[in-house]
């Protein structure tokens, strides 16, 4: 045999190597792109299940307590109609509220990286932050928020104040 076709038949040989070392790449990569697809559709589940239990807490809690529904209405209509430790629990519920709406805020930035998500929360905010009560505990107090989400409650309250004066 020659020396160039033992060279031929070498390189035809690493060249099927390749081609199958390729192959075996590509199927490889499908696989990890499929497997990392799951992985984030079932974390998306999990971050909705969580964002569903904390609010369902939230609403159990005035279902359960019906005093403690008696004590956030009187709040939001303004803090003056509480007293002493009447008014410690309302904000400490306030920052309940918040803290469960924070996370599920968070959650779906994290999870979803879409801020258009989060049209149902806008709802639920403006709602709450309609509430006297509720300006008046945001006004004295500054929250431990996550930047993104106080900016979000920002921009819903000055919707929400834009609103009113464009009634008037």
């Amino acid at each position: 045999m020659n020396w160039d076709a033992i060279g031929a038949v070498a390189e035809a040989i690493g060249s099927t190597g390749v081609l199958i070392s390729l192959f075996y790449l590509a199927m490889q990569i499908r696989q990890n792109t499929r497997q990392i697809s799951s992985s984030i559709e079932a974390n998306r589940l999990s971050a909705f299940e969580r964002n569903t239990e904390s609010g369902n807490r939230i609403r159990e809690l005035f279902i359960l307590h019906p005093e403690v529904a008696e004590l956030y209405y009187r709040g939001n209509t303004g803090l003056d109609a509480l007293q002493g430790a009447e008014r410690i629990r309302y904000e400490m519920l306030v920052r309940n509220i918040f803290s469960s709406i924070q996370g599920a805020y968070i959650r779906q930035l994290s999870v979803a990286h879409d801020p258009a998500g989060t049209e149902g929360m806008a709802r639920i905010i403006d709602e709450i932050l309609s509430s006297a009560g509720v300006c008046q505990f945001l006004d004295c107090n500054r929250p431990d928020w996550r930047p993104e989400f106080e900016e979000f409650v920002r921009e819903r309250l000055a919707r929400i104040k834009a609103d009113k004066e464009y009634d008037h």
